[in-house]
Protein backbone atom coordinates (compact mmCIF):
# COMPACT_ATOMS: atom_id res chain seq x y z
CA UNK A 1 0.00 0.00 0.00
CA UNK A 2 2.65 2.74 0.75
CA UNK A 3 5.01 3.92 -1.33
CA UNK A 4 9.16 3.51 -0.97
CA UNK A 5 9.73 6.82 -1.24
CA UNK A 6 7.20 7.98 1.34
CA UNK A 7 8.46 5.35 4.17
CA UNK A 8 11.75 6.17 3.35
CA UNK A 9 11.21 10.06 3.90
CA UNK A 10 8.82 8.83 7.16
CA UNK A 11 12.04 7.07 7.95
CA UNK A 12 14.28 10.10 7.82
CA UNK A 13 11.70 12.03 9.51
CA UNK A 14 12.54 9.98 12.79
CA UNK A 15 16.22 10.08 12.03
CA UNK A 16 16.42 6.54 11.05
CA UNK A 17 18.70 4.55 8.54
CA UNK A 18 17.00 3.89 5.40
CA UNK A 19 18.45 0.53 4.15
CA UNK A 20 17.27 -0.92 7.68
CA UNK A 21 13.75 -0.33 6.98
CA UNK A 22 11.74 -3.76 6.34
CA UNK A 23 7.98 -4.58 6.12
CA UNK A 24 6.83 -5.40 9.78
CA UNK A 25 2.83 -6.11 8.87
CA UNK A 26 -0.34 -3.96 10.33
CA UNK A 27 -3.16 -3.95 7.91
CA UNK A 28 -3.87 -0.62 6.38
CA UNK A 29 -1.56 1.12 9.11
CA UNK A 30 1.73 0.23 7.65
CA UNK A 31 4.53 -1.26 10.16
CA UNK A 32 7.69 -0.39 9.29
CA UNK A 33 11.08 -1.77 11.42
CA UNK A 34 14.46 0.48 11.40
CA UNK A 35 17.45 1.13 13.12
CA UNK A 36 17.92 4.37 14.37
CA UNK A 37 21.41 5.06 16.14
CA UNK A 38 22.25 1.51 16.38
CA UNK A 39 18.78 1.13 17.84
CA UNK A 40 15.79 -1.37 16.72
CA UNK A 41 12.73 0.81 16.41
CA UNK A 42 9.19 0.94 14.47
CA UNK A 43 7.35 3.27 12.28
CA UNK A 44 3.68 2.80 12.00
CA UNK A 45 1.77 4.91 9.08
CA UNK A 46 -1.69 5.72 9.77
CA UNK A 47 -3.76 7.28 6.24
CA UNK A 48 -4.93 10.50 7.56
CA UNK A 49 -8.36 9.44 6.08
CA UNK A 50 -8.13 6.99 8.69
CA UNK A 51 -6.90 9.09 11.93
CA UNK A 52 -5.80 12.77 12.00
CA UNK A 53 -2.78 14.01 13.91
CA UNK A 54 -5.17 15.29 16.60
CA UNK A 55 -6.73 11.99 17.09
CA UNK A 56 -3.42 10.29 17.24
CA UNK A 57 -2.03 12.58 19.73
CA UNK A 58 -4.73 11.71 21.86
CA UNK A 59 -3.97 7.82 21.30
CA UNK A 60 -0.06 8.52 22.44
CA UNK A 61 -1.04 11.06 25.39
CA UNK A 62 -3.14 7.45 26.65
CA UNK A 63 -0.01 5.05 25.87
CA UNK A 64 2.41 7.60 27.71
CA UNK A 65 0.00 7.45 30.40
CA UNK A 66 -0.45 3.61 30.84
CA UNK A 67 3.48 3.62 31.00
CA UNK A 68 3.63 6.81 33.57
CA UNK A 69 1.44 4.18 35.31
CA UNK A 70 3.71 0.93 35.17
CA UNK A 71 2.27 -0.53 31.95
CA UNK A 72 5.96 -1.66 30.24
CA UNK A 73 4.52 -0.19 26.91
CA UNK A 74 7.00 0.60 24.13
CA UNK A 75 8.90 3.55 24.48
CA UNK A 76 7.89 6.75 22.23
CA UNK A 77 10.37 8.07 19.96
CA UNK A 78 10.42 12.21 18.67
CA UNK A 79 11.37 12.83 15.33
CA UNK A 80 14.12 14.65 14.07
CA UNK A 81 12.05 17.91 14.53
CA UNK A 82 11.13 16.71 18.59
CA UNK A 83 7.24 15.81 17.17
CA UNK A 84 5.51 13.12 18.06
CA UNK A 85 3.53 12.43 15.41
CA UNK A 86 4.81 13.58 11.35
CA UNK A 87 2.20 14.18 8.87
CA UNK A 88 2.96 13.62 5.24
CA UNK A 89 0.61 14.89 2.70
CA UNK A 90 1.23 13.51 -0.43
CA UNK A 91 -0.81 11.40 -2.83
CA UNK A 92 -2.68 8.79 -2.82
CA UNK A 93 -2.51 8.55 0.95
CA UNK A 94 -1.45 11.71 2.58
CA UNK A 95 -0.56 9.73 6.18
CA UNK A 96 0.19 11.10 9.67
CA UNK A 97 3.54 8.87 11.20
CA UNK A 98 4.69 7.86 14.70
CA UNK A 99 7.46 5.40 16.35
CA UNK A 100 8.35 3.59 19.14
CA UNK A 101 11.07 1.73 20.37
CA UNK A 102 11.13 -2.06 19.60
CA UNK A 103 10.64 -3.91 22.72
CA UNK A 104 12.74 -6.28 24.39
CA UNK A 105 10.65 -9.43 24.66
CA UNK A 106 9.35 -12.66 22.90
CA UNK A 107 6.26 -13.85 21.46
CA UNK A 108 4.53 -16.77 23.23
CA UNK A 109 2.72 -19.58 21.97
CA UNK A 110 -0.48 -21.85 22.89
CA UNK A 111 1.87 -24.91 21.77
CA UNK A 112 4.62 -23.90 24.84
CA UNK A 113 3.11 -25.90 27.79
CA UNK A 114 6.28 -24.48 29.92
CA UNK A 115 4.80 -21.15 29.19
CA UNK A 116 1.43 -20.96 28.36
CA UNK A 117 0.50 -21.73 32.31
CA UNK A 118 -1.44 -20.69 34.85
CA UNK A 119 1.05 -17.84 35.74
CA UNK A 120 0.95 -16.68 32.11
CA UNK A 121 -2.73 -16.12 32.27
CA UNK A 122 -2.79 -14.04 36.17
CA UNK A 123 -0.09 -11.55 34.75
CA UNK A 124 -2.04 -11.35 31.25
CA UNK A 125 -5.33 -10.48 33.55
CA UNK A 126 -3.17 -8.14 35.81
CA UNK A 127 -1.88 -6.69 33.12
CA UNK A 128 -5.06 -5.90 31.33
CA UNK A 129 -6.70 -5.13 35.12
CA UNK A 130 -4.47 -2.37 35.40
CA UNK A 131 -5.12 -0.92 31.84
CA UNK A 132 -8.68 -0.69 32.35
CA UNK A 133 -7.75 0.75 35.68
CA UNK A 134 -5.71 3.58 34.42
CA UNK A 135 -8.36 3.77 31.61
CA UNK A 136 -10.69 5.48 34.45
CA UNK A 137 -8.06 7.97 35.76
CA UNK A 138 -6.86 8.86 32.64
CA UNK A 139 -10.83 10.05 32.01
CA UNK A 140 -10.81 11.14 35.26
CA UNK A 141 -8.17 13.59 35.21
CA UNK A 142 -7.73 14.58 31.11
CA UNK A 143 -10.30 15.63 28.71
CA UNK A 144 -12.56 13.13 27.05
CA UNK A 145 -10.55 12.13 24.05
CA UNK A 146 -12.05 11.95 20.62
CA UNK A 147 -11.93 7.66 20.36
CA UNK A 148 -14.34 5.94 18.53
CA UNK A 149 -17.42 4.89 20.79
CA UNK A 150 -18.22 0.49 20.64
CA UNK A 151 -20.29 0.95 17.70
CA UNK A 152 -18.34 3.21 15.74
CA UNK A 153 -15.02 2.50 13.04
CA UNK A 154 -13.90 -0.80 12.36
CA UNK A 155 -17.18 -3.01 10.86
CA UNK A 156 -19.89 -1.08 11.97
CA UNK A 157 -20.52 0.84 8.88
CA UNK A 158 -19.42 -1.01 5.80
CA UNK A 159 -21.95 -2.84 3.13
CA UNK A 160 -23.13 -6.41 4.66
CA UNK A 161 -25.44 -6.78 1.97
CA UNK A 162 -23.64 -9.60 0.43
CA UNK A 163 -23.60 -11.63 3.70
CA UNK A 164 -25.80 -14.08 4.64
CA UNK A 165 -29.17 -12.37 6.37
CA UNK A 166 -29.19 -14.74 9.14
CA UNK A 167 -25.81 -13.61 10.32
CA UNK A 168 -26.41 -9.84 9.64
CA UNK A 169 -30.02 -9.87 11.46
CA UNK A 170 -27.68 -11.67 14.35
CA UNK A 171 -25.12 -9.02 14.59
CA UNK A 172 -28.02 -5.95 14.47
CA UNK A 173 -29.46 -8.11 17.40
CA UNK A 174 -25.81 -8.15 19.56
CA UNK A 175 -25.79 -4.20 18.62
CA UNK A 176 -29.10 -3.66 20.14
CA UNK A 177 -28.22 -5.63 23.68
CA UNK A 178 -24.58 -3.93 23.57
CA UNK A 179 -26.91 -0.72 23.64
CA UNK A 180 -28.36 -2.02 26.70
CA UNK A 181 -26.21 -2.24 29.17
CA UNK A 182 -25.20 0.32 31.64
CA UNK A 183 -22.58 2.18 31.39
CA UNK A 184 -20.12 3.04 34.38
CA UNK A 185 -16.84 3.87 35.28
CA UNK A 186 -16.55 0.35 36.25
CA UNK A 187 -18.10 -0.71 33.17
CA UNK A 188 -16.97 1.37 30.65
CA UNK A 189 -13.77 2.99 29.51
CA UNK A 190 -11.14 2.85 27.27
CA UNK A 191 -9.45 -0.53 25.95
CA UNK A 192 -6.86 -1.85 23.94
CA UNK A 193 -9.39 -3.88 21.74
CA UNK A 194 -7.25 -6.66 20.72
CA UNK A 195 -5.47 -7.84 23.84
CA UNK A 196 -4.99 -11.09 22.71
CA UNK A 197 -1.28 -13.61 23.18
CA UNK A 198 -0.81 -12.28 19.58
CA UNK A 199 -0.41 -8.46 20.90
CA UNK A 200 2.13 -8.80 23.76
CA UNK A 201 5.75 -9.59 24.11
CA UNK A 202 7.29 -11.39 27.47
CA UNK A 203 9.82 -9.35 28.67
CA UNK A 204 13.36 -10.58 30.93
CA UNK A 205 11.37 -10.47 34.15
CA UNK A 206 8.60 -12.53 32.45
CA UNK A 207 6.01 -8.68 32.66
CA UNK A 208 3.48 -8.78 29.58
CA UNK A 209 4.56 -5.62 27.42
CA UNK A 210 1.50 -4.86 25.23
CA UNK A 211 1.95 -3.73 21.82
CA UNK A 212 -0.46 -2.92 19.09
CA UNK A 213 -2.71 0.10 20.22
CA UNK A 214 -4.18 0.73 16.92
CA UNK A 215 -7.18 -0.27 17.39
CA UNK A 216 -8.25 1.55 20.67
CA UNK A 217 -12.04 2.58 21.19
CA UNK A 218 -14.13 3.36 23.46
CA UNK A 219 -15.90 -0.02 24.91
CA UNK A 220 -17.11 -1.93 27.55
CA UNK A 221 -14.19 -3.61 29.91
CA UNK A 222 -15.44 -6.87 29.52
CA UNK A 223 -15.20 -7.08 25.68
CA UNK A 224 -11.59 -6.67 25.94
CA UNK A 225 -11.61 -9.64 28.48
CA UNK A 226 -13.71 -11.94 26.03
CA UNK A 227 -11.30 -11.01 22.98
CA UNK A 228 -8.83 -12.51 25.42
CA UNK A 229 -10.96 -15.48 25.94
CA UNK A 230 -12.09 -15.94 22.43
CA UNK A 231 -8.58 -16.23 20.93
CA UNK A 232 -7.37 -18.53 23.78
CA UNK A 233 -10.40 -21.09 22.72
CA UNK A 234 -9.53 -20.31 19.44
CA UNK A 235 -6.30 -22.56 19.88
CA UNK A 236 -7.58 -25.63 21.09
CA UNK A 237 -10.04 -27.91 19.71
CA UNK A 238 -13.85 -27.37 20.41
CA UNK A 239 -14.31 -30.48 22.27
CA UNK A 240 -11.72 -28.89 24.80
CA UNK A 241 -13.23 -25.31 24.67
CA UNK A 242 -15.45 -25.09 27.88
CA UNK A 243 -12.42 -26.77 30.08
CA UNK A 244 -9.94 -24.27 29.33
CA UNK A 245 -12.40 -21.35 29.31
CA UNK A 246 -12.30 -21.99 33.18
CA UNK A 247 -8.93 -22.68 32.62
CA UNK A 248 -8.06 -19.73 31.72
CA UNK A 249 -10.24 -17.16 33.04
CA UNK A 250 -9.84 -18.32 36.66
CA UNK A 251 -6.42 -17.09 37.16
CA UNK A 252 -7.07 -14.94 34.74
CA UNK A 253 -9.58 -12.82 36.69
CA UNK A 254 -7.75 -13.34 39.99
CA UNK A 255 -5.12 -11.15 38.01
CA UNK A 256 -7.57 -8.63 37.11
CA UNK A 257 -9.08 -7.96 40.09
CA UNK A 258 -5.84 -7.19 42.08
CA UNK A 259 -5.63 -4.23 39.59
CA UNK A 260 -9.48 -3.59 38.76
CA UNK A 261 -13.16 -3.86 39.88
CA UNK A 262 -15.99 -4.66 37.51
CA UNK A 263 -19.79 -4.17 38.05
CA UNK A 264 -21.93 -6.89 39.38
CA UNK A 265 -22.99 -9.43 36.16
CA UNK A 266 -19.58 -9.63 34.22
CA UNK A 267 -19.81 -12.94 34.19
CA UNK A 268 -22.39 -13.00 31.33
CA UNK A 269 -21.34 -10.07 29.83
CA UNK A 270 -18.26 -12.04 28.87
CA UNK A 271 -20.05 -15.10 27.94
CA UNK A 272 -22.33 -12.96 25.47
CA UNK A 273 -19.09 -11.00 23.92
CA UNK A 274 -16.84 -14.21 23.64
CA UNK A 275 -20.08 -15.38 21.13
CA UNK A 276 -19.78 -11.57 19.59
CA UNK A 277 -16.24 -11.62 19.26
CA UNK A 278 -16.97 -14.71 17.03
CA UNK A 279 -19.36 -13.45 14.70
CA UNK A 280 -17.31 -9.67 14.81
CA UNK A 281 -14.46 -11.70 13.24
CA UNK A 282 -16.27 -13.16 10.93
CA UNK A 283 -17.94 -9.84 9.21
CA UNK A 284 -14.85 -8.42 9.66
CA UNK A 285 -13.26 -10.94 7.59
CA UNK A 286 -16.08 -10.84 4.88
CA UNK A 287 -15.69 -6.82 4.68
CA UNK A 288 -12.11 -6.54 4.59
CA UNK A 289 -10.82 -9.38 1.88
CA UNK A 290 -12.58 -7.32 -0.62
CA UNK A 291 -12.23 -10.33 -3.10
CA UNK A 292 -8.86 -11.66 -2.88
CA UNK A 293 -7.73 -14.73 -3.16
CA UNK A 294 -7.69 -16.87 0.07
CA UNK A 295 -4.55 -18.63 1.16
CA UNK A 296 -5.36 -22.37 2.97
CA UNK A 297 -5.12 -20.55 6.48
CA UNK A 298 -8.02 -18.20 6.06
CA UNK A 299 -9.91 -20.66 4.62
CA UNK A 300 -9.51 -23.27 7.19
CA UNK A 301 -10.24 -19.91 9.19
CA UNK A 302 -13.22 -19.14 7.79
CA UNK A 303 -15.16 -22.86 7.66
CA UNK A 304 -14.34 -23.00 11.68
CA UNK A 305 -16.02 -19.60 12.09
CA UNK A 306 -18.82 -20.77 9.47
CA UNK A 307 -19.59 -23.97 11.44
CA UNK A 308 -19.23 -22.26 15.17
CA UNK A 309 -21.84 -19.49 14.01
CA UNK A 310 -24.06 -22.23 12.39
CA UNK A 311 -24.85 -23.93 15.68
CA UNK A 312 -25.69 -20.64 17.52
CA UNK A 313 -23.76 -21.81 21.32
CA UNK A 314 -23.94 -18.12 22.30
CA UNK A 315 -27.27 -16.92 22.96
CA UNK A 316 -27.39 -13.26 20.93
Amino acid sequence: MWKKEIVEEACRRFKGTESTLKYAGGDDQGIYEYERDGESCFLQLVPIAAKDKAQLHSELQWISFLRRGGVPVPKQILSARGQTVETIVRLPFPCCIYSFEKPAGRKVSPADSAEWNPALFRRWGETMGKIHSLSRRFLERFEVPSFDDWNEGEIYHRDFSFIEGRLVDRFISSMQRIASFSRTNRSYGIIHNDFHHGNFLIGSAKEIIPVHFHRMKFHFYTYDIAIAVYHVLSAVPESWQDEWKARFLGPFMEGYFLENELDEGWEEQVEFFVGYRRLFYYLYLMTTLNGDPLDERVKKKFAYLEEQLSRQKVRF
